[in-house]
């Protein structure tokens, strides 16, 4: 099942959320600086980053009964803890066996939860009185530190002013991603979200299965749309797999060595119900598949109606 926006914010939130993360990146001097110097930026926020310990089972449950549960944590698609933070002694623990690539942004999530007034206030009030976070609250807290993890990585505005000068595509993005000192992951999202072309970002699970009735399916693990491609489209209606007859179908790698699908044309149907051809373009990793596409026709001047987005079973 596709995974819900875990960056969504209210406006007001977003503003609260990049004041306080450029206010951190000046502190830090981090402006300008590539690849975002992020030991610099934890020093600012003065935390302090233990990088040697295996965050498993046995090892969180003394550290959250040492904490007094006073603890954030970020976890992955397995569930499985990155990192946390503690607001006590303002520590930040990351996982040794998380991929370098992916460290960057975890140390700045747990940063988020420590520098944000509202939030490190209240997990030192859970410290001190001994209760735990409310999940509606909890929920709000990592959306919160996702999106000040990609703002502090990304530099605010700096990764847009660099990220669509060049060619649109996989090969900009993770230039930018060498950059900025981010996994291909943080940048791909953040290459669409700053992107004002009509544009979306599909991860797909890894792992192609078998089909009778479609010759095959690929589960969808998030969709990721730039404001334009949402004011075009209704991204909901990719669905939650990729089959032979679905629009993005052919854009799926099928070969066990076939790691790139280069540009080639697709057809969506916008809210008006209007057929319009978008360039596709698609990259295999061990770990998931990234789908890339764009409309890059006029944008049409009203779009109004909810529709499908070319979905067509045979």
């Amino acid at each position: 099942m596709t995974r819900p926006d875990d960056s969504l914010l209210t406006p007001q939130q977003l503003a609260d959320v990049q004041r306080h993360a450029d206010r951190l990146l000046r502190d830090a001097g981090a402006y300008g600086i590539f690849p975002t110097p992020v030991k610099t930026i934890m020093e600012a926020a003065k935390l302090t980053v233990v990088d040697d310990q295996i965050l498993n089972e046995s090892f969180l449950k003394r550290f959250i009964v040492s904490a007094k549960a006073s603890v954030a944590t970020i976890k992955s698609a397995l569930s499985k803890v990155l990192g946390l933070f503690e607001a006590n002694d303002r520590l930040v623990v990351i996982d040794k066996d998380i991929p370098l690539p992916r460290i960057p942004f975890v140390k700045l999530h747990e940063a988020g939860h420590g520098t944000m007034p509202h939030q490190s206030k209240v997990y030192s009030l859970i410290h001190d009185c001994e209760k735990t976070l409310d999940p509606d609250i909890h929920d709000l807290f990592e959306r919160e530190a996702n999106v000040f993890a990609s703002e502090a990585l990304f530099q605010g505005d700096v990764f847009a002013q660099h990220a669509h000068d060049s060619e649109f595509g996989f090969k900009a993005a993770m230039a930018l991603a060498k950059q900025f000192g981010g996994s291909n992951y943080a940048t791909f999202r953040r290459y669409i979200k700053t992107n004002p072309s009509a544009c979306c970002l599909v991860v797909l699970e890894p792992g192609i299965f078998p089909d009778p009735v479609n010759s095959f399916r690929v589960e969808i693990r998030r969709i990721v749309v730039s404001t334009t491609f949402h004011r075009m489209y209704d991204g909901e209606a990719f669905g939650n797999t990729i089959f032979s007859g679905h629009a993005l179908g052919r854009l799926v790698p099928r070969g066990a060595k076939q790691r790139m699908v280069p540009p080639s044309t697709v057809t969506l149907v916008d809210r008006n119900g209007d057929r319009r051809e978008c360039v596709g373009q698609a990259f295999k990793t061990p770990h998931q598949t990234f789908i890339l596409v764009r409309d890059e026709r006029p944008i049409a001047p009203q779009i109004a109606v909810p529709s499908l987005v070319g979905i067509r079973r045979p």
